[in-house]
């Protein structure tokens, strides 16, 4: 157990995480500070009290934004067992008020109900409350601050005291000293019973005789129950007995049951130091449960919805809107006094331009056009067209025309061979033409050749060469390149 509890402290000791249990006589807080916890009670003398001590206590501990788990004592609800119906884990707690209305009393509309499965196959195990008993519990730790998130009942917690491979029986007191027997399967409530006739102040009395009477009574109720349950069981009995009283009472009544029993009895272990009564165990139980316990009874519905539509909500809403539009007017009075601005200061410069331009056509409008001025220009501009005209035309001549072709038909000369006999000579530009005679039709191709080794010669390209011969059978030839429109020099 102490193991379980260093554990516990290590993974809750940085969430604010506080529980309350409200008893008959009663209402107490178990807070976890650091590495110990903090236990305070407030006496209550009815149900009525419960939501003044639970505010009193939430504030008196600065509690607000903690989240509370809540922890119901006996008195408060009702436990059930019924058949199991075939409804979903999301269905159960919204139709279990309506399976149960037959089984107590109230509205269906009225109760909170929840519940898991029981060891008895095909059954149930409910407990209900009052939906007007948790609904001002939760509205209490709301308007405290605090959100409650967790909501069980004692019966329930009590498992954090036992093991989950063992099945265990706890007899436990509350304020008034009546005793309760619970039992658990592997953790898992099987059973829960209140001793009728038997409480710690009988077993108390100094009158031996009585005292060991009231013990056999209680013996006797005990091993009635556990034969009960071992039969509900079916063969895996109670093999533990778990003694959750005050301290001076449960050493004495674990000897007395251990000499009257064929089980083992042993006094619940101590998790601290000041958790040592049954209601701060409860509270440390609680601490325990996860998000995932079998047995919830909150619902988020338990919470009225928030009412936005107050007066105070309205006068801060119409106040907004007035600071807006403020805001907003205010804005727009400074846009337009800097684009006034602007507009001013534009108009003063469109005004020095206009003035400019009015000096600058008076002058214009002053000056006299002189005719022969005129006359002179449109004689310039004629010479400057014939200029530009003559020298268009110089562009369209080919290089060559500047320097003449003896340089052509000296390299022309130099090529021949002696197979060769130049008839015509046509040349236009870059373009040119050969008719002549060849000793064989081998000697055009080579003669042709030979052309690249003159500068002259060596860019220029026939596009059609055409063989033949002659009336005496001698060889012509025609060299053809593509003729411009403009031949400028003929040559025989």
């Amino acid at each position: 157990m102490k193991q379980r509890l260093l554990q516990f402290l290590k993974k809750n000791r940085s969430k604010s995480v506080v529980s309350l249990i409200f008893d008959e006589t009663m209402v107490a807080l178990v807070r976890c500070d650091h590495e110990h916890f903090i236990v305070d009670r407030i006496p209550v003398s009815a149900t009525s009290d419960w939501n003044s001590a639970a505010y009193d206590l939430i504030i008196k501990y600065q509690l607000s934004g903690y989240s509370v788990k809540i922890v119901l004592g006996h008195g408060s609800y009702q436990s059930l067992i019924i058949d199991q119906p075939n409804l979903s884990s999301e269905e159960l707690p919204v139709a279990l008020p309506f399976l149960i209305k037959d089984l107590v009393n109230g509205s269906p509309v009225d109760l909170i109900a929840d519940g898991f499965p029981s060891i008895v196959s095909g059954h149930l195990q409910v407990f209900v409350a009052s939906r007007q008993l948790i609904t001002d519990i939760v509205l209490t730790c709301s308007n405290a601050g605090c959100d409650v998130n967790d909501i069980t009942v004692e019966d329930v917690v009590w498992s954090a005291f036992t093991e989950a491979n063992r099945s265990q029986l706890i007899i436990h007191s509350d304020e008034s000293g009546d005793l309760q027997l619970t039992a658990f399967h592997e953790q898992k409530l099987c059973f829960q019973r209140q001793l009728r006739g038997v409480s710690l102040s009988t077993l108390d009395t100094s009158i031996l005789d009585n005292r060991q009477q009231q013990l056999d009574n209680l013996a006797l109720e005990l091993q009635r129950s556990l034969d009960y349950i071992s039969a509900q069981l079916r063969g895996d009995a109670i093999n533990q007995l778990i003694i959750s009283c005050n301290k001076q009472q449960n050493e004495k009544l674990a000897d007395e049951l251990n000499q009257r029993l064929n089980i083992n009895v042993k006094v619940i272990d101590d998790v601290a130091v000041n958790i040592d009564c049954n209601v701060s165990r409860l509270g440390w139980a609680a601490l325990q449960r996860t998000s995932h316990s079998v047995l919830n009874l909150y619902r988020d519905s338990l919470l009225p919805l928030k009412q936005w539509m107050t007066l105070s909500n309205l006068a801060i809403s119409w106040g907004i809107l007035i600071v807006i539009f403020m805001g907003w007017f205010s804005f727009n009075q400074w846009q337009n006094i800097e684009q006034q601005k602007q507009l001013d200061h534009q108009q003063s410069l469109l005004t020095v331009e206009k003035n400019q331009l009015q000096i600058i056509t008076d002058k214009i409008a002053a000056r006299e056009v002189d005719p022969f001025k005129i006359s002179q220009a449109k004689t310039l501009e004629a010479e400057l067209v014939t200029k530009e005209n003559a020298l268009k035309a110089i562009y369209k001549h080919d290089d060559s025309l500047k320097v003449g072709y003896a340089e052509l038909l000296n390299q022309l000369a130099d090529a021949s061979n002696g197979d060769i006999s130049l008839q015509h000579i046509y040349v236009a530009g870059k373009l040119m033409d050969l008719n002549g005679m060849a000793r064989n039709p081998d000697a055009v191709p080579r003669w042709v050749g030979v052309f690249n080794r003159y500068s002259s010669l060596m860019n220029r390209r026939f596009q059609k060469m055409s063989l033949g011969r002659n009336d005496k059978n001698v060889v012509t030839f025609s060299l053809q390149a593509v003729k411009s429109q403009h031949v400028i020099e003929d040559l025989h």
